[in-house]
């Protein structure tokens, strides 16, 4: 009776970190190894190499399963069978027409990110499904549907739709489906076997839509001055008020050279006056983790002992506030909006601290764009090689904050009742 086992084996690492999935065949005592189209890392797998990724599990069940059913269509036979005709047999079932639902597909995808904790993006890519099952209709679509005149449909409807913001919307959703695209192939085809079971690359005839300018969304230093003079208010509700908060915010991450909001809410390395901390939206895209450390200048002291988690297990105590870092972010991002309309700013964001930073340093404080792009944590595709080579100057970077922060003139600032107030001299 043939029997059937997925397999993962350490010595057949491939020179990407992954190992492709086998199915070991056993007949009469014999054993054959049939490729399979899915690759898994170390994350999927026991220390003893045994799968423990679910999907992985099911997919590999399933195509097992497939091998069982074929075998049993052949009845008695099947004992007279060697190995090699087993797997003749089953390898007719791989050669079946290949099929994918791009939308559960992507859902997968969306879940990943959400459970690796990239909330924000995973909802990026929610939007641009949702987009696509209302413009079909229907809740599955098959990858052999992506065509070019599919895409340029979509576009041109979602391009018809006045809830959306045109140029970018189209940009945007178009984006995210090749992003699922690339995946999908990278997942099910293996060209090193010849295995292409998703042979079309519609992006590659597909001219992607225009994207609009992005907006300027930097403040300028009189504004950023009359936002750090806003009074708080009185809080009559357990928790922040998100006035007061998004005050708070807007200048902590100004003051710290524009760190993101989930880089407040999960940062836990501060020592020695230093703020330290791997930026989550481009950390896994980097071979240094997109590591930065942030001298903390004195005008921010204040801030930080204010919101100081008294635990000890991050920086600040967001977390115990807010459940979620998208439940911070939307408090922020309510009381900026009430903060900017007292202002006369329109739709202040809290992202705009960031290009604030930029745009003073570079054109008030005499900063140049290279050390920006430091500061920033950026990487120069052009200069990646270089930077190879030059260890960071967290110094390089302190000089330019103290610059900024010199230009704006913030007096450092003091906690007192629970606010904020400027040091007096």
């Amino acid at each position: 009776m043939a029997t059937f086992k997925a397999e993962v084996y350490a010595h057949q690492k491939k020179q990407d970190g992954t190992y492709n999935i086998k199915i070991r065949v056993t007949q009469n005592q014999k054993k054959r190894y049939l490729a399979t189209p899915w690759y898994v890392t170390k994350e999927d797998l026991t220390r003893s190499m045994k799968i423990k990724n679910q999907r992985y599990i099911d997919m590999c069940d399933s195509l097992i399963k497939s091998y069982r059913e074929a075998c049993d269509r052949v009845g008695m036979r099947l004992k007279t069978m060697s190995v090699d005709e087993v797997v003749d047999l089953v390898s007719a079932e791989q050669d079946k027409p290949f099929d994918l639902d791009i939308l559960e597909y992507g859902r997968y995808i969306v879940k990943k990110m959400v459970e690796d904790g990239h909330t924000g993006n995973a909802r990026s890519y929610e939007v641009a499904l949702a987009s696509m099952e209302r413009f079909v209709g229907r809740s599955q679509i098959s990858i052999k549907e992506i065509t070019v005149g599919f895409l340029e449909s979509w576009c041109k409807w979602i391009g018809s739709q006045k809830s959306v913001s045109t140029g970018h919307a189209q940009h945007t959703y178009l984006s995210k489906l090749r992003a699922i695209h690339n995946m999908a192939k990278k997942e099910f085809n293996d060209e090193d076997a010849g295995i292409i079971r998703i042979p079309n690359s519609p992006f590659s005839h597909f001219k992607m839509p225009f994207t609009p300018p992005v907006r300027k969304r930097a403040i300028s230093a009189d504004s950023l001055s009359k936002l750090s003079e806003l009074p708080y208010m009185d809080v009559t509700h357990r928790g922040f008020n998100r006035w007061n908060l998004a005050k708070d915010m807007f200048l902590l991450s100004f003051m710290l050279i524009g760190i993101n909001e989930v880089d407040l809410y999960t940062c836990n390395d501060c020592k020695k006056g230093r703020l330290t901390y791997y930026r989550q939206k481009t950390r896994n895209r980097r071979s240094d983790q997109a590591e930065i450390s942030i001298l903390i200048p004195p005008e921010a002291q204040g801030l930080m002992e204010k919101y100081k988690d008294p635990s000890g297990k991050r920086v600040f105590c967001f977390y115990h506030h807010y459940s979620s870092v998208d439940a911070f972010c939307a408090a922020i991002n309510k009381g900026l909006k009430k903060i900017g309309k007292a202002l006369g700013i329109d739709d202040l964001e809290y992202y705009a601290a960031r290009h604030t930073w930029a745009t003073i340093a570079v054109n008030d404080a005499g900063v140049d764009k290279y050390t920006v792009h430091q500061c920033l944590n950026h990487v120069d595709d052009s200069m990646k090689v270089t930077d190879i080579y030059i260890r960071k100057s967290w110094e390089t970077i302190d000089r330019a904050n103290r610059k900024v922060l010199d230009f704006i003139g913030f007096k450092p600032l003091i906690l007192k009742e629970n606010k904020i107030y400027p040091v007096k001299f």
